[in-house]
């Protein structure tokens, strides 16, 4: 199987291998170092739990990223958003990335760290319909995948602390 060794600006050095022979778009992987899977939990978010695709809102995101992403999903209901989210292709996925492209990656989604949702995927716009949903996102250190052509997909670029969290608390 393909073995490779990566930077991750979040979890430092990274190893992980292929589960097919040759290097393929959107592959599984397996993590040989660098990464404790038995770090990605489940975690319930009450605002998906009627969200098809959410599991009913069980979802399994990596525990330094459970505050802020209850909380950016507290933010958007509260902000009257919600309406916005109409399915969820989840969060954890061990696999290469899959650019919109089409082309081949050879390094880890984001995904196959408990650290990325996508949202509304079946959107003709192919996720465009989240767009409302940016700017609380960012503001809880997650990433808008409009940046590279994803517009369904948001990951954390950052942790926050509890109390970076709970500075939002009133909002």
């Amino acid at each position: 199987m393909p073995e490779s060794t990566f930077i991750h600006p979040l979890f430092g050095e990274i190893r992980f291998e292929t589960v097919t022979p040759e290097w393929k778009r959107g592959d599984k992987i397996v993590f040989l170092s660098g990464f404790d899977s038995s770090e990605v939990e489940s975690l319930i978010t009450p605002q998906l739990a009627n969200i098809p695709g959410a599991s009913k809102g069980k979802l399994k995101v990596h525990k330094r990223a459970q505050a802020q992403l209850l909380k950016a999903f507290v933010l958007i209901e509260n902000r009257g958003l919600l309406h916005h989210v109409k399915t969820c292709a989840g969060t954890l996925n061990a696999r290469l990335r899959k650019p919109t492209s089409g082309a081949l990656s050879k390094l880890p989604s984001n995904h196959a760290f408990g650290i990325a949702i996508d949202l509304n995927e079946d959107d003709p716009g192919f996720g465009d319909s989240v767009a409302p949903l940016a700017a609380t996102f960012e503001s809880m250190g997650f990433t808008w995948g409009k940046a590279f052509n994803d517009p369904m997909h948001f990951e954390v670029n950052r942790f926050l602390s509890q109390d970076e969290v709970d500075t939002f608390a009133g909002q």
